[in-house]
């Protein structure tokens, strides 16, 4: 299915090699054999990395991203999300081939769980001038002493890069009470976490691919895995209050792509906006 919008479809061309970065689980092939790999630019400036988790559902392997993006301005960057501790090589690697030796200067986990927030520590030890940036509550628990490089931000704040903003906005999936979403409102990219995930198959190419790119189509069954194990408040609420509030959401916050942390990125949003409702409504549980 080609996609809605045009992105990127090959390894970022100013960088030599990059079809050399592999890692654990991610794709191995590169712009030779005119097959998208990590890291990868969805819209000007922002480049999509990953470090993919092989999860067991039910007798076969598949595969859960752990999507992070580095957003480019003209004086400042942003890294949304930073994927597991086990992904740090991945991470590294594939955010060093996109800056070239330019800093990072945030960091923004949109909360504190291991698959967003997990590389905080080798990335702030990695680049001294870059700063924790969001609903902070509670890092200072993680990241004592490093209190003076914390930047909170509220939803309805925005981080100025120069030439562009990252907007944080009140996440509509909170899988912890501190989570926030992420919104470019020129890219019209939403960076939203936890939400839309879908996992794909263990097979070689398809960790960088986009949603609309699968061999497959995304099914609603593909979203059990995140939204089943990670998300299990979803079985005790009113999916169509959660649905309810998205779609009012998404009319306050037009988006043209939607980066989640757990799925491939998505260019036709109305598509998997249905699918991941279907995928809300297939895990609530039923009324006794």
């Amino acid at each position: 299915m080609k996609a809605e919008n045009d992105i990127n479809d090959r390894s970022i061309v100013y960088s030599p090699g990059i079809e050399e970065i592999v890692g654990s689980t991610m794709t191995t092939r590169g712009a030779a054999d005119n097959v998208a790999s990590l890291p990868r630019e969805i819209s000007a400036g922002i480049f999509w990395l990953s470090a993919c988790l092989v999860v067991r559902d039910g007798a076969r392997l598949v595969h859960n991203h752990n999507s992070c993006f580095l957003i480019v301005g003209r004086d400042s960057t942003v890294l949304v999300d930073n994927a597991m501790p086990s992904g740090w090589p991945d991470i590294r690697d594939q955010l060093a081939a996109i800056l070239r030796g330019r800093t990072l200067d945030y960091l923004f986990p949109t909360h504190p769980e291991a698959p967003h927030m997990g590389n905080c520590g080798p990335l702030m030890d990695q680049y001294p001038r870059a700063r924790l940036v969001g609903d902070l509550r509670n890092y200072h628990l993680y990241y004592p002493g490093a209190e003076h490089r914390f930047v909170t931000m509220a939803a309805g704040e925005e981080l100025d890069l120069g030439g562009r903003r990252l907007v944080f906005v009140p996440a509509v999936i909170r899988d912890l009470p501190n989570t926030l979403w992420g919104y470019d409102p020129d890219a019209r990219v939403l960076f939203v976490s936890d939400a839309y995930p879908y996992t794909h198959q263990h097979e070689a190419g398809q960790c960088g691919m986009t949603a609309e790119e699968m061999p497959e189509a995304v099914r609603p069954e593909d979203t059990d895995v995140v939204i089943e194990r990670a998300l299990i408040w979803t079985r005790y609420v009113d999916a169509e209050v959660v649905i309810e509030e998205l779609e009012a959401f998404l009319g306050s916050y037009p988006a043209d792509i939607i980066a989640p942390a757990h799925g491939g990125v998505i260019t036709n949003p109305k598509a998997l906006t249905a699918v991941f409702e279907a995928g809300l409504r297939r895990v609530r549980r039923p009324r006794d």
